[in-house]
């Protein structure tokens, strides 16, 4: 097994928002490496290595490629609501209006090989609380975000989105193959991007019970374009996931569960069945991380 996390919280900074943050956290699999950065987002920040690195045979002998860290990155998670407008964190640093930063490495207690969290908030509207968890055999990263509101909120909608790059370092092109949904998986569901030349496929799932719809942009952040099922198109685009979560009164939470799901090719991707929440895990004892996964569905 890897060791479950190469970067620990080793030093503080001053974020953004005026509060101390730690540092990224690396985490490293047999097919992923990625990071946690210190705003929360996927990827160690900016164009700093790992963004998300792909080995496609398993053996952790990770490429010199990086889907995310090409130009300027772009890995956003955003929260709109009536009071607030939309609020949004990005890799890139550009916007850090979600703040007041708690990231915590919680791997040797948890029954995945890799679990970190991040909570941040927006003072007297919402907290904002991102688990981020695979195993070292996962070809993907599942994801859960649990939403707080501190105040009453109306119009509550989240979006994640990446820009996808994998073609970038070994080809010099950014242009990439986008599509919603498949012969057995619903757009709504299912967002993908594959590089042309190279056939590697990144794309976002989820099952979730709350309203949820996908997207292809032009790196929007707000989670109505994709909550609205925009399809702008193969092309040097981003692909989200939006979720509409309706009205959170105070103390009241949502947690929403997707994946970042990887593939040597968009036929061979690492589609998850039942993902159990890392919390979960924790509270229950139980010992073999996700159950009935399926480690390379056809789509």
């Amino acid at each position: 097994m890897k060791n479950k996390v190469l970067c620990m919280l080793l030093t503080i900074a001053v974020s953004c928002a005026g509060t101390a943050k730690a540092t990224s956290v690396i985490m490293e699999g047999d097919y992923i490496r990625t990071a946690v950065s210190d705003n929360g987002t996927l990827g160690y920040g900016n164009n700093t290595r790992p963004g998300i690195v792909h080995d496609v045979t398993g053996t952790g002998n990770f490429p010199t490629d990086d889907y995310l860290t090409p130009g300027v990155p772009w890995e956003i998670f955003s929260v709109k609501t009536d009071q607030t407008g939309i609020k949004c964190n990005n890799n890139s640093g550009n916007t850090c209006q979600i703040g007041n930063d708690i990231l915590t490495d919680l791997s040797s207690s948890s029954t995945y090989d890799h679990y970190v969290n991040w909570t941040g908030f927006v003072t007297g509207a919402f907290e904002v609380s991102n688990d981020y968890f695979f195993n070292d055999g996962d070809e993907r990263i599942s994801i859960q975000t649990t939403i707080t509101a501190l105040n009453d909120l109306t119009n509550v909608s989240f979006a994640r989105a990446i820009d996808p790059d994998q073609d970038s370092y070994n080809y010099h092109s950014a242009y990439t193959i986008n599509g919603r949904g498949t012969l057995e998986l619903a757009p709504e569901d299912w967002v993908h991007s594959e590089g042309p030349h190279s056939g590697l496929t990144l794309g976002l799932y989820s099952e979730s019970d709350v309203l949820h719809n996908t997207g292809i942009t032009r790196w929007t952040i707000d989670p109505t374009s994709y909550l609205a099922g925009t399809n702008s198109g193969y092309g040097d685009n981003t692909i989200g996931i939006g979720f509409n979560i309706g009205t959170l009164n105070t103390g009241e939470s949502i947690t929403l569960d997707y994946h970042y799901v990887l593939g040597d090719s968009l036929e061979n991707v690492d589609i998850p069945n039942t993902v159990p929440a890392p919390g979960a895990l924790l509270l229950a004892g139980l010992g073999t991380g996700i159950a009935g996964r399926i480690r390379r569905r056809n789509v």
